[in-house]
């Protein structure tokens, strides 16, 4: 070979060589921002938050090394928790809030693409059975429609360090490894009770005349029962004091304040959990007496279970029963149950009771010896019906008839006109007080219809705190009698002795 063609040879193997060398030295170019959507809506085809009829969100118990779901959807036009029985949402408005926040999420910054970022991010998907790391698992959200169709579906991991409101969001879709910075403005609370109506009484602390406490007692162990004092406190309306029937003794008073806490607990009864009752129970209760008669075995567990206990005479409870008459004519009893220790969902939903009974007892036992009050909030069973008493209406006044040889009430009365027009204004007086009357009756008898079919299917679980502001006894009720302020010191004697001298203007 010449020396031409060899120096011609070198020199191409030098720039071949030189070529590579660039090549794998020369930054790889990035993906087109385009490509990869930085700056687009996650889910530009979802655009109406009305069309979304199911939200489920999941979350991760590190604890358990479990996935925790939590779903919410509209089922024969009624909106329910699946997880909770079915029991009813109030989640219309804030479904419709979540799903708009949804819609508004775009991928504002790319972070990474790297799978084995993840964890750090907080991204994991909480349903991955893959993965063994049980830290870092995000919050997996899903939207869908009326016909099953995925509106949204993505993981929200932690939050981005120094940018206020901005998660790290990424989509569970094999095809998509990049994870982005979102600002997020979505409330994805699973706790049970932000998406019911808590307020289980809903009554009117104003509206409230009477209140009963009957505080027998059920010992399941000896299967005895307690006949304890009934104790009945009325007022006439708002304003007036409260009394006790029957009188105080002797230098008692009501205590004024326990009572005020009373129809305030009342008013703010808060629903922390509830169990179903069996269908049987729920047709027994739905028609208003208040009788209770389990005709399976199913249905007498339940009850007893829970701190009830159904009798020829009536059904017991294990803490006694309190009735509050409404000025409306609704009466509710509120039967107290057996006490309970749980938190999260055992404490909302009660998973464990679904387990055989044996199980359960068995499982509670150990709790019991274990000190089951260090692992959970103090609750208590509530069994709530609904009556209806015309007696609490207030009825109009009969028009009083003359008697013969009586004086009419208007001596001065000059003429039958004038006469005639005052039995005709009193005639139509009664008739609106009537009519007043009778629209009372039918509000008050629809009220506890409603009422009647919202409790019948349920036991609901209450803080035990509200318990104990509600059921309360003689000592809490009555103290000793407090001297009053206003008693002013009798003067020394009966001479209004003026030091001064005569009044002024006398000499």
């Amino acid at each position: 070979m010449s020396e031409s063609k060899k120096t011609l040879a070198f020199v191409g193997v030098a720039v071949l060589l030189m070529g590579t060398a660039v090549l794998a030295t020369w930054p790889r170019e990035r993906r087109p921002a385009e490509f990869v959507g930085q700056g687009e809506p996650f889910f530009p085809n979802f655009t109406d938050p009305l069309a979304c009829t199911s939200l489920e969100v999941i979350d991760f118990d590190e604890e358990t090394a479990s996935a925790v779901p939590f779903k919410v959807e509209l089922k024969d036009g009624k909106w329910v928790i699946p997880s909770h029985y079915d029991y009813p949402a109030d989640a219309k408005d804030r479904l419709a809030k979540t799903a708009a926040g949804v819609i508004d999420l775009k991928k504002d910054v790319v972070v990474s693409d790297r799978p084995d970022q993840w964890e750090e991010l907080g991204v994991i998907d909480p349903l991955d059975t893959k993965s063994t790391s049980l830290k870092g698992r995000g919050k997996r959200v899903t939207l869908k429609d009326k016909s099953g169709e995925i509106l949204a579906d993505l993981i929200i991991g932690k939050p981005v360090p120094g940018r206020s409101g901005q998660r790290y969001v990424r989509v569970p879709d094999p095809r998509q490894r990049w994870t982005y910075a979102v600002n997020v403005n979505v409330d994805l609370s699973t706790r049970f009770a932000d998406w019911i109506e808590t307020n289980l009484l809903k009554v009117d602390t104003s509206k409230i005349r009477k209140v009963t406490f009957d505080l027998h007692k059920v010992d399941p162990e000896r299967r005895t029962l307690e006949k304890g004092e009934v104790l009945t406190v009325e007022r006439k309306d708002s304003t007036a004091p409260w009394q006790l029937e029957g009188g105080l003794p002797e230098g008692q008073e009501l205590d004024t304040a326990k009572l005020s806490t009373l129809t305030t607990a009342l008013a703010d009864l808060k629903i922390v959990g509830v169990r179903p009752k069996p269908p049987g129970l729920t047709q027994d209760l739905k028609l208003g007496d208040g009788k209770v008669t389990p005709t399976t075995n199913q249905a007498l567990a339940s009850l007893l279970t829970k701190g009830f206990y159904p009798t020829r005479d009536g059904l017991y409870s294990n803490q006694g029963e309190v009735r509050v008459a409404c000025e409306d004519g609704v009466v509710y009893t509120l039967r107290f149950g057996e006490v309970t220790f749980a938190t999260g969902e055992a404490l909302s939903a009660g998973k464990e009771e679904d387990q055989p009974q044996d199980k359960a007892k068995g499982k509670e036992k150990e709790k019991d010896k274990e000190g089951s009050k260090a692992e959970g909030v103090e609750s208590r069973y509530l069994m709530v019906t609904a009556a209806f008493d015309s007696s609490l209406i207030a009825a109009p006044a009969p028009p009083k008839v003359a008697e013969a040889g009586e004086l009419p009430a208007d001596v001065f009365q000059r003429t039958a006109q004038e006469k005639a027009d005052k039995e005709k204004a009193e005639k139509e007086k009664a008739e609106r007080e009537k009519a007043d009357y009778e629209r009372k009756v039918e509000a008050g008898k629809k009220r506890a219809k409603e009422l009647t079919d919202r409790f019948a299917a349920w036991y609901y679980v209450v803080p035990g705190s509200a318990f104990r502001d509600i059921r309360l006894d003689r000592s809490a009720l009555i103290r000793p009698k407090s001297e009053s302020k206003d008693t002013a010191a009798p003067p020394a004697s009966g001479l209004n002795f003026n030091p001064g001298g005569l009044p002024p203007g006398h000499p």
